[in-house]
């Protein structure tokens, strides 16, 4: 039976999209030489006791747990902060250290057993879009890990304070500019890829990820802001 030209016409297209968007992540990824910034960041960090070693150099993404906060570091300078939402105390979000592997656009999603047995969801694969709860990208972590870094169908939540809401995923308010800053390209490309029509992974440069609990951390202004021990672990 004779291929349609069209669909494999739109197959090779697909392909050479994911290969370029891998290739420019890749080359995003690459070292630089840490700047003054880093050392600022990082003799605050000293100065409150905070293990966490701000990296000088390359990408890293930092998710602390009960600020509700998102921190995206480029060569030790924060980039990016956004709200997010953390794992309920029955649900907690874990404490590890991990690394991106893939962003897929337009997931689909089935909820756990014990979503299903609980009766907050049907047991049964939501489609792609903007209904999904996953909504319409999520970033993948190390292979067979099941905690991702995505984006939401309610993303009216991130308005409250307390975001300890999840079942145990990250929801990222700014999941395009998340997106933006793992892959290397620019916001417009974003929203081209997660509005479209196909679900696909573009393979992600190993960006290191920690999913940490410091209930002591500065804000985007330096200051010190002490934060509720959600998952009471009485710990900074």
């Amino acid at each position: 039976m004779p291929q349609n030209t069209e669909d494999g016409d739109l197959t090779k297209q697909r392909r050479w999209i994911i290969v370029a968007l891998a290739l420019a992540a890749l080359l995003a990824f690459c070292a630089f030489p840490a700047t003054t910034s880093t050392d600022v960041f990082k003799t605050q960090l000293d100065r409150i006791g905070v293990s966490y070693q701000v990296p000088r150099e390359g990408k890293a993404i930092l998710v602390n747990i009960p600020a509700f906060e998102l921190i995206a570091f480029d060569r030790g300078v924060p980039v990016l902060r956004s709200r997010i939402i953390v794992g309920t105390p029955w649900h907690r979000t874990p404490r590890l250290t991990t690394y991106v592997s893939a962003v897929r656009f337009r997931p689909t999603w089935r909820p756990t057993p014990s979503m299903i047995a609980s009766g907050e969801y049907a047991d049964r694969v939501w489609p792609p879009g903007r209904n999904n709860p996953l909504g319409l990208v999520a970033i993948r972590l190390q292979p067979g890990l099941l905690v991702y870094l995505h984006d939401t169908n309610h993303r009216e939540k991130f308005d409250q304070e307390y975001r300890a809401l999840s079942h145990g995923c990250v929801r990222v308010q700014q999941w395009d500019r998340l997106v933006a800053f793992v892959l290397g390209i620019d916001l417009a490309e974003v929203h081209r890829l997660a509005n479209g029509r196909e679900t696909f992974d573009v393979p992600a440069p190993p960006i290191p990820v920690t999913l940490g609990y410091f209930t002591r951390f500065p804000n985007a202004a330096g200051q010190i802001v002490d934060h509720p021990d959600i998952y009471r672990l009485g710990q900074a």
